[in-house]
């Protein structure tokens, strides 16, 4: 273990302890999700904003996005269990966490490309509206996100490392997969929840 640097010695002799720095990647998945989070928080507003112009016409209810949520929330649950497994030596539990936890968010993908299909099927397609716009292009964009960290958890599940090693990439990973969750409850809420009235209200449309 290197010794922690510090600063010059007090007149009395004690030296200043300097905190200790964060980690390189750990700064790196910070600006990572502060930049996503702008990105969304950014098309956000264009939703409301589109939403209260007079020809919204809104999707209909959609019941399998709770399933998805669900299996979503589970998935990231599943994976701080395989942290916590990593961080206490049991590798081997540890790596069928991480692998129930992807299968998992594979099932969320899958379950929201149903969603797009039958919403298709039920000729509510990419150009028939903007509210139908807005919800493939944040839907979209969160799969898309989603697909990244998919390629993140692929990566470690074949290698050999030390299990502190391994447990300190497993958060990493987790999260940015606790942020993608966070980031689908918001937008999940915001498809749920947001009518053309209360857009036009925050906007300061009249009706």
């Amino acid at each position: 273990m290197r010794p922690v640097p510090s600063w010059p010695p007090m007149p009395g002799g004690a030296p200043i302890a300097q905190p200790p720095r964060r980690r390189a990647s750990q700064v790196a998945i910070w600006w990572l999700m502060g930049v996503i989070g702008v990105l969304f928080g950014l098309m956000l507003v264009a939703y409301v904003m589109r939403m209260s112009l007079g020809d919204w016409r809104p999707l209909p209810s959609l019941p399998m996005l709770w399933l998805n949520t669900g299996v979503l929330a589970a998935a990231c649950i599943v994976m701080q269990s395989s942290v916590w497994q990593a961080k206490r030596g049991e590798l081997r539990r540890s790596r069928r966490d991480w692998t129930v936890a992807g299968v998992l968010a594979l099932v969320f993908v899958i379950g929201q490309l149903w969603v797009w299909r039958d919403l298709v099927a039920r000729h509510y397609g990419v150009a028939g509206n903007p509210a139908n716009s807005f919800f493939f292009l944040l839907t979209g964009l969160h799969a898309l996100h989603l697909v990244g960290g998919l390629v993140a958890w692929a990566l470690l599940m074949p290698r050999a490392m030390s299990h502190g090693t391994r447990a300190r990439r497993l958060s990493l990973t987790a999260q940015y997969w606790h942020f993608l969750l966070v980031l689908w409850l918001v937008l999940f809420a915001a498809m749920t929840n947001l009518t053309p009235e209360i857009a036009q209200r925050l906007c300061g449309v009249s009706q």
